[in-house]
């Protein structure tokens, strides 16, 4: 029953529309939380890989200790233990003796579109004024005529140009992250959100940011 729900709280993060999406256990003890091990996340883009270092650095930021990636990595292979997609328990529960961590943060990149330019016609609309002139004659004192000019009105003429012009489309990033009990193999957090930036790292920058700070806020409130 427990796993059916995880599921349906996991689909619940990707479809509904508010941001950053999360959901905390609320039965589990997280005073046992004392190490995090990060873990490569899964992306089907290798310009997207590494994103869990971001994660890292804002664990550490918000006060935690955090096995890194590359420690982690380096210690599994050392034990021949291979990671990728779903963990077991055993798994988890190998992993947690041997590194000393009491969870693992998982994740996956979810969505990725690059920076790209694209190109679009703009027209640009014109409108000129221009007065419109008339010759006239006019008696002079001395009984003599004299030409004169005088404004008689305005001409407006209306006039359009197009042309290319160049855009500039931002990065968008989505990220699905969890944190994982290493002995009994539970999610006790997860959560997804996405973002668009200039650069697709400083999309995927706001995410972590935006999840970490989530997840501290919902700890708290949970330790009160």
């Amino acid at each position: 029953m427990r796993k059916f729900c995880l599921c349906f709280l996991a689909f619940c993060l990707v479809a509904c529309g508010c941001t950053p999406r999360t959901v905390i256990s609320r039965s589990y003890d997280f005073t046992r939380m004392n190490r995090i091990g990060v873990m490569a996340f899964e992306s089907s883009w290798s310009s997207m890989q590494g994103v869990e270092n971001l994660f890292a650095k804002y664990l550490i930021n918000a006060g935690f200790k955090v096995v890194e990636r590359a420690q982690l990595e380096s210690v599994l292979k050392e034990h021949n233990i291979a990671v990728s997609g779903y963990l077991s328990p055993e798994t988890t529960r190998q992993i947690g003796q041997i590194l000393g961590v009491d969870v693992l943060l998982l994740g996956e990149v979810t969505s990725y579109t690059p920076t790209r330019k694209e190109l679009a016609l703009v027209s640009t609309r014109r409108t000129e004024s221009r007065p419109v002139y008339k010759q006239d004659v006019m008696q002079m004192p001395d009984g003599s005529y004299a030409a004169y000019t005088r404004q008689v009105g305005t001409q407006v003429s209306h006039s359009s140009q197009t042309a290319p012009q160049e855009y500039t489309i931002n990065a968008q990033v989505g990220v699905i992250a969890k944190l994982v009990d290493v002995e009994t193999g539970e999610v006790v957090w997860i959560g997804s959100d996405d973002a668009e930036s200039s650069s697709a790292l400083s999309a995927a920058d706001y995410v972590a940011r935006g999840l970490v700070k989530s997840f501290t806020k919902e700890l708290a409130k949970l330790q009160k």
